[in-house]
């Protein structure tokens, strides 16, 4: 055994490696300690506090004290928000609701494995998830068994899949998801996994139900329109992704070959191109789903059985062809001819140049026709910017037409019973700034349902505007609200305060600021976008004779004159006081690519649509000044400022982080608080932001997760809940979490803002009690720009009022909870292709009236329901705006977006006067976050893997006076973000906290190996130093 002491050497040696190589990722996991717990769903750190049993530490209370309770009460609200974003399209001949025992045949693949929600960020919890057959089967439909069985073979060997990062499971299959194919079965596959799958389709034949969907995704390319985006052998009707297949129309044709009733379920948020499905007298319902969530096909269910009638609206225009929309001129990958040029680290890649304007979506397509209806032109189209009857692109020169265009217009949702509405009055206020809008509600039909109030403006478009560059949508949005469950024949009056600034147009050339025209304006209720114009071209005394595509009602309009010259002072300052000017259109931070190359852009305007008409802007290269600001690098350290009176790492003060919870902003303690943290903690605390809040000793305030969201925690599970700082004793019979709702987009389309402040609670909030996550990364906020952005599930809506009150009603439900919200993103997230770093240019109004408009809401906190008003338990709510924000990957204009100081300061800490937590996405301390010149525009975190730049710390950064400003500035944001959350739920202001380890699996892995390496290293040693001495010892005898 001991004769041969080279192989002792040799495992000596080895097993040292390994222990050398355990030791270094012991170090290297440690050190990534809370990316590691977000990969692995785990927590290797506790926090312990003292209790506090008299429970008035406790600023926010969870609703659910066991798990079961969290479980069934997520699940209620889970299935009772679906029930409300459910849209009817179609309704021909009554055909729906099913009766509750009907006897249904379910085709398409879509109709066994639907999409549940996104395919990632925020994807469904599939240990939650219960199956559409299982859900149908449960609300009493009986299922064709020979198709369910067809269906079960084909996805008898497959399996959900894994997420990229944490735990859980996705409800989908891999082998049906793409973006570039439906992935469909032929009827000849069908018929090769049952060849008797029609045996059973006289029996099962109340309705036939077929799905078609497409899935929706954070990341990847997504979709593309035209051939770019079908994957070989991939046929459309259109020609475009969103329109259906060959094969989806033959499963539809094969429905309406052997059934009588058939009905279409629309399971995509992107919205699709299904004027075949409406045109076609075969098809008798179309329902659009969206992504129900993990119960959500119960609320389907109870929508086609008619428990309940369907409410929902759509938040997005449904066009023939979508890819003809203005905004689809500048989409995809358009790189920088010297892209190649940049240092890889710089991360310089493409840009797009938003030419359309202010017309995205049902403006551009509702002012375009009411240009031609009162003959302002419009009607003449270039060929490849207008589709044909069939929806097919138009080849020639030819002629605009609204009905080859619009599908379905913005905010159309049908019901099971008629609803009449009466704009009862409309009173301006004496400053001008709000208008009170009176509406009432009848239901005149024969089964109980909730209307949506639609309220939209139609504002004056002059001399004055053409001249100056500013454009007028003929119709927008300016607030809505959704009635209560109505009986028949019961009526509810609904009274709102309709904030005026959003009818201001911004002025970038002229004014410098809004304005409002003299003229006539109206306001105008309708049953979606298009109904309120032709109310308003009605007032205005057209007919179908003029081109209109159905009469209007004058008697749903209310006609306002504003007199006098140009208003450039109404809405020249924002609600604290700040003035409003320019920010966007010159100077380094400008977002309107001709601040740079002037007279590059032509933007899309009403005065001359065909001339336009936007054209792809390929080709460009970044001259000196962009080149200049895309390499991220545009401050110069000083070292030599004067920095003595500035202090960091106060030592004589006791005051901590517990001292100042729920403590207002201009609280003079917190200079004393911001003075106790040196700048390497600050350092240590804004670099550590992947899923984390890291301590800070200094403040006694402890580390503890955070997560992402915006659909619930990505990463946590019931099993780790627990009840005011005690964990839950049924945990471990729950394995399931909190991302069970529809989606994003499902929950815009319901049109209720009650229902969002709920989302809001549950949803996140609870997320943040039940499993001590102070931090959620959402809501998701930016504009649907178009069809095509595969991350617009994350989102909610094209047009900026319903996603900023939606996105507003959220916030202030989940800070009601104490959830520290990151609105992503700070902004213009328009597409996932070259996300990080491509360049987004635009002009000022564009920016201001549709991104920013939209994120304004939340951080103002406006929206407040109107049923809230008067109701003493909401008194506390609406008083703040969101005290959280997530910077995109993209830039803005050339420049990082956490770096661009008149979005992030300017604007958002400036006019909206936002205080809080600033955090970019996942890009770590590197230059292409531009950290220095992050830190000055107010980011206070930076989400990744630590720091890659050399001047990350104390010694580097302490010689200049305005950066150390900007960092005390900083410090005091997140932490009164973090004092005003649950981050100190429980925590009374004499609690010392600290921390404890926990021994997580992967830590017994790292740490099993080093002790098992070492001992096995050792016991070889011994047996070579003994080999050896053995050895020396036979030789000498």
């Amino acid at each position: 055994m001991f004769k041969r002491s080279s192989v002792w050497r040799g495992l000596t040696l080895v097993f040292s490696l390994l222990l050398a190589v355990s030791l270094m990722a012991g170090s290297i996991l440690e050190t990534y300690r809370t990316s590691v717990d977000a990969f692995f769903n785990t927590r290797s750190q506790l926090t312990e506090t003292e209790v506090d049993e008299t429970g008035e530490a406790w600023s926010y209370v969870s609703k659910f004290k066991t798990a079961k309770e969290a479980f069934e009460g997520l699940k209620e609200f889970a299935i009772r928000e679906s029930q409300e974003t459910v849209a009817l399209l179609k309704n021909d001949g009554n055909a729906l609701p099913l009766s509750k025992g009907a006897k249904i045949t379910m085709l398409g693949v879509r109709s066994y494995a639907p999409v549940y929600g996104s395919s990632g960020g925020s994807i469904t919890d599939g240990n939650a998830t219960v199956q559409i057959f299982d859900c149908f089967t449960e609300r009493g439909f009986q299922l064709n068994p020979s198709v369910q069985a067809a269906y079960a073979k084909y996805f008898a060997d497959k399996t959900w899949t894994k997420p990229r990062f944490g735990g859980g499971i996705i409800p989908e299959y891999a082998e049906i998801t793409a973006y570039n194919d439906p992935r469909e079965l032929t009827l000849d596959e069908l018929t090769a996994l049952n060849a008797d799958f029609r045996k059973d389709y006289a029996e099962y034949s109340d309705a036939a139900i077929v799905v078609v969907g497409r899935p929706g995704s954070e990341a990847g390319n997504g979709y593309y329109p035209g051939k770019d985006g079908l994957a070989e052998g991939v046929s459309t009707v259109t020609g475009n992704i969103l329109s259906l297949s060959d094969e989806e129309m033959a499963m539809i044709n094969e429905a309406k070959a052997n059934f009588d009733k058939v009905i279409v379920l629309v399971n995509a948020t992107n919205p699709m191109e299904i004027a075949n499905l409406k045109d076609d007298p075969d098809i008798d319902a179309i329902v659009w789903i969206g992504f129900p969530g993990a119960y959500g096909f119960y609320g389907v269910a109870d929508v086609l059985n008619g428990t309940v009638s369907p409410s929902a609206h759509l938040g997005d225009v449904m066009a023939k062809n979508s890819a003809l929309a203005p905004a689809m001129a500048n989409y995809g990958n358009i790189p920088w001819t010297n892209a190649a040029d940049f240092a890889a680290d710089a991360n310089v890649n493409s840009y797009l140049i938003e030419a359309e304007g202010i017309y995205a979506g049902y403006r551009y397509y509702e002012t375009r026709y009411a240009d031609i209806v009162l003959g302002n032109g419009g009607a003449e189209a270039k060929a490849g910017t207008y589709a044909n009857a069939d929806g097919t692109v138009a080849t020639e020169d030819g002629t605009w037409n609204y009905a080859n265009e619009v599908v379905y217009p913005f905010g159309y949702g049908l019901s099971y019973t008629t609803f009449e509405q009466t704009l009862d009055s409309v009173t301006i206020a004496d400053d001008k700034k709000t208008a009170t809008v009176t509406v009432t509600v009848k239901n005149t039909g024969d089964v109980a349902g909730k209307s949506v109030v639609e309220v939209y403006a139609s504002v004056p478009y002059t001399d004055y505007d053409r001249q100056n560059g500013v454009e007028k949508a003929a119709v927008q949005l300016m607030d809505f609200e959704k009635s209560s469950t109505l009986q028949p024949g019961a009526s509810q009056t609904i009274t709102m305060k309709v904030d005026l600034a959003n009818l201001a147009s911004y002025d970038a050339n002229g004014a410098k600021t809004y304005i409002v025209d003299p003229g006539d304006y109206y306001f105008a209720i309708g049953t979606d976008a298009h109904d309120a114009l032709n109310n308003v071209l009605a007032a205005q005394g057209k007919t179908v004779a003029d081109g209109m595509t159905a009469d209007g009602n004058a008697a749903k309009t209310y006609k306002w004159t504003w007199t006098g010259d140009v208003d450039k002072t109404t809405f020249a300052v924002s609600k604290n006081g700040t003035a409003i000017t320019n920010q966007l259109t010159e100077g380094d931070y400008a977002m309107d690519y001709n601040a740079f190359e002037p007279g590059t852009v032509t933007y899309l305007s009403r005065a001359d649509w065909n001339g336009t008409f936007p054209k792809t802007y390929s080709g460009l290269t970044a001259n000196a000044t962009v080149s200049r600001l895309l390499n991220n690098d545009l401050y110069t350290l000083k070292t030599d400022d004067d920095v003595s009176d500035l202090i960091f790492g106060d030592t004589t003060s006791t005051l901590t982080i517990n001292d100042m919870k729920n403590a207002p902003y201009d609280d003079p303690r917190w200079e004393e608080l911001v003075n106790k943290v040196t700048v390497a903690e600050f350092l240590d605390f804004s670099a550590n932001a992947f899923h984390n809040i890291q301590g800070i000793a200094s403040v006694n305030m402890p580390q503890k997760a955070a997560d992402d969201g915006p659909g619930g925690s990505d990463s946590h599970y019931l099993n780790e809940g627990g009840y005011q700082g005690v964990p839950y004793a049924d945990a471990a019979d729950y394995t399931s979490g909190t991302r069970v709702a529809p989606s994003p987009v499902n929950l815009a389309y319901a049109w209720n803002k009650e229902l969002a402040f709920e989302n809001g609670e549950i949803i996140l909030g609870e997320s943040t009690l039940v499993l001590d996550l102070p931090i959620m990364i959402g809501p998701g906020m930016n504009i649907h720009r178009h069809a095509y952005n595969a991350r617009g599930v994350e989102y909610y809506s094209e047009d900026p009022i319903l996603s900023g009150y939606v996105g507003s009603a959220v916030v202030q439900g989940a800070q009601s909870k104490g959830t520290l919200v990151n609105i992503k993103h700070m902004g213009f997230n328009d597409q996932e292709i070259n996300r990080s770093g491509v360049a987004v240019f635009m002009n000022e109004q564009k920016a201001r009236e549709l991104e920013l408009r939209n994120l304004q809401q939340a951080f103002e906190g406006n929206g407040k329901p109107a049923s809230f008003e008067g109701d003493a338990t909401k008194d506390n709510t609406y008083t703040s705006g969101a005290r959280g924000v997530m910077t995109s990957y993209n830039r803005h204009g050339a420049v990082a977006a956490s770096a661009n100081v008149a979005t992030m300061v300017n604007i958002l800490q400036g006019e909206w006067g936002f205080h809080g937590y600033n955090v970019t996405d996942f890009t770590g301390v590197s230059l292409k976050a531009a950290p220095k010149e992050s830190l000055m525009a107010g980011t206070t975190n930076f989400c990744g893997f630590g720091a890659s730049v050399d001047y990350w710390n104390a010694e580097a950064l302490s010689g200049d006076r305005a950066m150390l400003l900007a960092i005390k500035n900083d410090i005091h944001n997140a932490l009164y973000a973090l004092a005003n959350s649950a981050m100190l739920n429980g925590v009374k202001s004499t609690t010392v906290v600290s921390t404890v380890e926990v021994m997580t699996p992967w830590r017994v892995a790292y740490t099993a190996c080093e002790y098992a390496f070492g001992a096995l290293a050792a016991l070889s040693l011994v047996f070579w130093v003994v080999s050896k001495a053995t050895s020396k010892g036979g030789r000498k005898a």
